[in-house]
């Protein structure tokens, strides 16, 4: 048992605005979690903390826009993504994840620093780090005594590293268990950009191909360790989920005009799990709050400030 379990939720600032009472909710939601012994928590990770600083970031008004992302999604999708990200022990505030709108559904997507500090959490593992193989680099790789490919040798050279999508040859990650056995994952450009063609960030692949390759191949690299792990359902069921956020042959077709109707002038809302969540205890919101809601929701991709990949 972790300190989680002392925390109290009602340290949570107190404020009028009944999506933040919903924050609050996700917050005591996880920490049953905790204290039921279904997921661990590392010691330093504010749970309270982390949904709140979650919270400010969906509420900050986009000047451009004129709206907040938080104003663009279902409060259903909005509670799964926050306790998805909570479930991880990420924090938004360190660069560890996103959110994005789709239709009228937030998910959570990792970064790359997401990815590897999750990965780090897993049982077994001491460490995980990726590299880019520049045009004009040497790179080597053997079969171990086990026949499983190994790290040979990277000669770098710093001259080549131009940032350019075109002057990138692949990527590796390895993954170094507490007893000392490494794995290495490699991955051809070819087969980066075919990831990458299945994936809703394309804006953000051609802008930061470098991070974004590093984010591919340690984002494989982890399947192995995720699926074949012994922790908690509940903590691979999220990490699971948000990797396939971004990927477009995962995401369920939405119509939010019909979710909009279904759900005016309803006091109570009731978040129902989807699968692999858990549920979260209902939420009492006003029915004025619920008749103001707009008729029509963006349908066109939103997201909080990043990539931070």
């Amino acid at each position: 048992m972790t300190n989680q379990a002392q925390q109290n939720p009602e340290n949570l600032p107190v404020e009028s605005n009944k999506q933040n009472a919903m924050v609050t909710k996700v917050a005591e939601r996880v920490q049953n979690m905790v204290e039921r012994n279904q997921i661990n928590i590392p010691e330093n990770y504010s749970i309270v903390n982390a949904v709140q600083a979650a919270y400010f970031k969906l509420t900050e008004v986009d000047f451009k826009k004129k709206t907040a992302l938080i104003d663009s999604a279902t409060k259903e999708s909005v509670a799964f993504s926050l306790q998805d990200m909570a479930i991880q022990a990420l924090s938004v505030a360190k660069n560890q994840g996103y959110f994005i709108v789709y239709g009228d559904k937030m998910q959570f997507i990792r970064s790359y620093h997401g990815t590897q500090a999750v990965i780090k959490r897993m049982k077994g593992v001491k460490d995980i780090w990726a590299n880019v193989i520049w045009t004009g680099e040497d790179f080597e790789v053997e079969y171990n005594e086990r026949g499983q490919l190994a790290f040979k040798s990277h000669k770098v050279d710093w001259k080549a590293a131009t940032g350019k999508k075109e002057d990138i040859e692949g990527a590796y990650c390895i993954i170094e268990r507490e007893d000392g056995v490494q794995f290495l994952t490699v991955m051809t450009m070819a087969e980066i950009q075919t990831s990458w063609s299945q994936s809703s960030m394309a804006t953000v692949q051609n802008k930061y191909p470098q991070e974004m390759a590093k984010r591919t191949v340690i984002n494989r690299a982890a399947k192995a360790f995720i699926n074949t792990s012994d922790d908690s359902d509940l903590f691979i069921g999220a990490i699971n989920r948000t990797t396939e956020n971004e990927y477009d042959n995962e995401r369920k077709e939405l119509n939010p005009e019909y979710e909009i109707k279904q759900n005016a002038n309803k006091e109570t809302l009731d978040i129902k799990p989807e699968k692999n969540q858990q549920p979260i205890v209902d939420i009492e919101f006003d029915s004025e709050e619920s008749a103001s809601q707009p008729q029509e929701q963006p349908t066109s991709e939103g997201e909080s400030e990043g990539p931070g990949f």
